[in-house]
């Protein structure tokens, strides 16, 4: 290097642009394998069902007040629906959770992103005592042939006892249009409940089928599953037809008497009647009366009575 040189000169001189390119390579390539690494590690989770929870009020249906309070809500979307699966509170010692199993079906690919679509079987007497088996395991369940319907319409139910002494329930019901329609199909709702309970009774668990409410709806004009509203009653506005609140009618009417003083009157209960055996009973003796004072005859003197002593 002569000293007239510059700096900058010379150590443009001393880097070959071969040596440049080859330590781009260098980098170059040691980021990919590092990304490569990087890659080959990652592990993404997956589950085997399709099942996700959703909050406790996204519920398809709520349970009357006072009924039994929702705990979890787990839901599978299809392509033309969704099902819930609707846990209650549990106050038994029966083997299984208390729950709403309910299915929304549109008649539509509303969900283009799932490949399943949703099938409602008919109500057949097999497919009914296989899901009790499946969700009541080990108690015998005796189906009701008393003709009942709620708000929605008529629905079908069975109750037995368990081996622990909890009285179960299992209710049933399928809600779509009389009269199905061919070109825009109104949707149905398929519902299921099975509750079990130590101390109640066949009324009370039945008014939580009876009280409940369908509180989702899909944002389309076609999807109808209940059909037309029901008209009025022929009496409503009509002259000489009273309509009485509950309670308060001409045949349920109780007419409650007070005594003017207010005061409250001890009611003395009745003598219990005894059972007599007619073969082995004993007939009481009446006891003997003082005899009638008779009036004496005319004609006759009056005889005086002995004197006392």
């Amino acid at each position: 290097m002569s000293f007239g040189a510059r700096p900058s000169d010379a150590f443009a001189g001393s880097v070959r642009p071969s040596c440049l390119g080859a330590a781009v390579k260098a980098v170059l390539a040691t980021a990919v394998l590092t990304t490569l690494s990087a890659c080959a590690g990652r592990s993404d989770l997956g589950f085997a069902t399709l099942m996700s929870e959703v909050p406790a009020t996204r519920a398809i249906i709520v349970p009357p007040p006072g009924g039994p309070s929702v705990v979890a809500v787990l839901q599978r979307s299809y392509q033309d629906g969704l099902s819930q699966e609707i846990a209650l509170s549990t106050a038994s010692l029966t083997t299984g959770q208390n729950a709403f199993y309910v299915s929304m079906l549109n008649n539509t690919q509303a969900n283009p992103e799932q490949s399943e679509t949703l099938s409602l079987p008919s109500l057949s007497q097999d497919r009914l005592l296989s899901e009790m088996e499946e969700r009541m395991p080990g108690v015998e369940m005796q189906t009701s042939l008393v003709y009942v319907q709620n708000k929605f319409g008529p629905f079908g139910f069975a109750t037995g006892r368990s081996s622990s002494g909890d009285l179960c329930l299992y209710a049933w019901q399928r809600i779509e249009p009389d009269e199905p329609a061919v070109f825009l199909p109104g949707g149905s709702v398929s519902v299921r409940l099975r509750l079990c309970d130590a101390d109640a009774t066949v009324e009370q668990l039945l008014r939580v089928f009876y009280g409940f409410t369908i509180a989702a709806y899909y944002r389309q004009e076609s999807w109808n599953p209940y059909g037309d509203p029901p008209p009025p009653p022929a009496q409503l506005g009509e002259t000489n037809a009273p309509m009485y609140p509950l309670g308060l009618g001409s045949d349920t009417t109780t007419v409650r008497r007070r005594s003017v003083s207010g005061e409250t009157r001890r009611v003395v209960p009745a003598a219990p009647r005894r059972m007599i055996d007619k073969d082995s009973a004993t007939p009481a003796i009446p006891e003997p009366s003082s005899p009638l004072p008779t009036a004496p005859e005319s004609g006759y003197p009056v005889v005086p009575p002995p004197p006392s002593q």
